[in-house]
């Protein structure tokens, strides 16, 4: 169906439009009230250089430059299957994220748990601080077991309340609202087409059942009338072409009719009847 004949059939059923969209606004609405909200908690953790790598004195924020490729490296093990199923036995609603701060050129690490409960989104968020120094350390393990020669980390900024996010339930409302527009279109094209068939039949009259097939109705024929050029009686059925005639039987054709009995003249005994005596 195209878009014209669409806007056809919404203006002639507009009744249906209304209906699908009450409906769709309906469906919209109980999406949202039904999804439950989701609480987002943030923090941010800064990656600091080794303390031989800054001399006696001098700020380390200044020595910050070389960090980034170590903030990549934490992000992929953060990221793994191992704690993610640890942080599913602890919260099965919740899930994490954790990324390079995009917001500053500085080794932040910006890590974001969400979760369909305050209290899990900060529980899960808190084991995150928690495991970043143990995995960054664990990292360098394997390159020095000097502490002053490990990079280390401080926690910038962490969120106190977990605050509720509506992008889950606003998603939800959308799709139930795109999925009762297209009911509705569904609805609209199957009754409109229900419709017109209805009234190209009524339209149609007698005349569209007798070409179906219905014999047509007319007043019963009058009794002693036949039409013109016929008797009225039933005509024989013709001889089949393959048998022969039957032969004429002599015996009826000497014995004379009825009629011959009629034509005859009378005998002479009739005649003596007739002529009175003297």
């Amino acid at each position: 169906m195209q878009l014209s004949d669409v806007v056809s059939a919404g203006r002639r059923r507009w009744w249906v439009v209304v209906i699908g969209v009450l409906f769709s606004f309906a469906a919209a609405y109980g999406a949202y009230v039904t999804t439950p909200p989701t609480y987002e908690a943030t923090a941010t953790v800064l990656l600091l250089p080794p303390r031989v790598a800054v001399e006696e004195g001098d700020n380390p924020l200044l020595q910050l430059g070389g960090l980034n490729d170590a903030v990549d490296v934490l992000v992929l093990e953060l990221s793994s299957q191992d704690l993610r199923k640890r942080v599913e036995r602890m919260q099965p609603d919740a899930s994490y994220e954790v990324v390079n701060e995009p917001s500053t050129s500085s080794p932040v690490l910006l890590l974001t748990t969400r979760d369909v409960t305050s209290e899990g989104a900060l529980q899960v968020r808190d084991e995150l601080l928690a495991t970043t120094p143990q995995s960054l350390a664990g990292l360098q393990s394997k390159i020095t077991t000097s502490s002053e020669e490990q990079i280390t980390s401080r926690v910038v900024s962490s969120d106190k309340v977990a605050e509720p996010v509506g992008r889950d339930r606003a998603r939800s409302a959308l799709i139930a609202f795109v999925g009762a527009g297209v009911l509705t279109l569904i609805a609209l094209s199957l009754v409109d087409g229900a419709l017109r068939r209805r009234t190209a039949r009524r339209a149609a009259g007698p005349g569209h059942r007798a070409r179906r097939g219905t014999p047509p109705v007319g007043p019963p024929p009058v009794a002693g009338h036949t039409p013109g050029g016929h008797d009225g009686r039933l005509s024989p059925p013709p001889p089949d072409r393959d048998e022969a005639p039957a032969p004429p039987d002599r015996a009826r054709l000497a014995a004379p009719g009825p009629e011959a009995a009629l034509t005859t003249s009378p005998t002479h005994h009739e005649q003596d009847q007739r002529i009175p005596q003297p």
